[in-house]
């Protein structure tokens, strides 16, 4: 699945160079307040799920772009995001943490300063954290297999904001979709391994970006003028 997902990423890069008019590289930093919940068997677990807290998520999103000239201030921009985030789910009693490797894609739309976009891809976790109270485990991949199914947590997100040409804010929804999975037989590590079932998510948040100056592909237009004058 990883190479699957890597070799997708690599040929539609490679193709929208190869028609566009000028690639960007960014810096985002996604700052976010997540709200878990809890699917047993495919049905969302209404006791955990009542028991959710909600927690603070962060991280750092390398994003190199491709952006297509529809007419003087009007763009499409294709993204290719990898990076690294931290994924939190808390519940009153315990909280699961991980720290994971994030690829993806990004599709926007970009009237004048104004940006809409939409995205998607997966995580990998690497390493986590399992906390009760002030007492925690730390968890490294190995440890994380063996507690865990399904080690990739796929994810959607909506955003929307404002691109002012080497600084941008936008807002976002992120959701990850109920796949990572704690396995059966585990109530011995604690209570947040009691029950059987898949985490998921509902993020909220802001995400700043930081856009070096355009490297230009064909011919030059207003967008690549602009940028680069500043």
């Amino acid at each position: 699945m990883k190479k699957s997902i890597i070799l997708i990423t690599i040929f539609i890069t490679t193709s929208a160079l190869a028609y566009s008019h000028n690639f960007v590289m960014s810096l985002y930093v996604p700052l976010a307040g997540s709200r878990p919940s809890f699917y047993q068997t495919g049905i969302l677990s209404d006791y955990l799920t009542e028991q959710a807290e909600s927690a603070f998520e962060v991280g750092v999103i390398f994003q190199p772009s491709i952006y297509f000239t529809i007419n003087k201030l009007h763009y499409v921009v294709l993204g290719v995001d990898f990076g690294w985030y931290r994924d939190t789910f808390q519940f009153q009693d315990f909280t699961h943490e991980f720290d994971s490797i994030i690829t993806g894609l990004s599709l926007e739309w970009m009237p004048s300063i104004f940006q809409i976009g939409i995205g998607g891809g997966v995580k990998f976790p690497l390493s986590g954290k399992y906390s009760i109270g002030n007492n925690y485990t730390l968890l490294d991949y190995k440890a994380l297999s063996s507690r865990f199914n399904n080690l990739v947590i796929p994810y959607v997100k909506l955003y929307t904001g404002v691109n002012f040409f080497l600084v941008s804010l936008s807002f976002y929804v992120n959701f990850d979709i109920p796949y990572y999975q704690i396995k059966d037989n585990l109530a011995l590590l604690g209570e947040g391994y009691k029950y059987s079932g898949k985490l998921a998510s509902v993020d909220l948040g802001v995400q700043i970006g930081l856009h070096l100056p355009t490297i230009g592909f064909g011919k030059n237009n207003d967008y690549y003028d602009i940028r680069n004058r500043i």
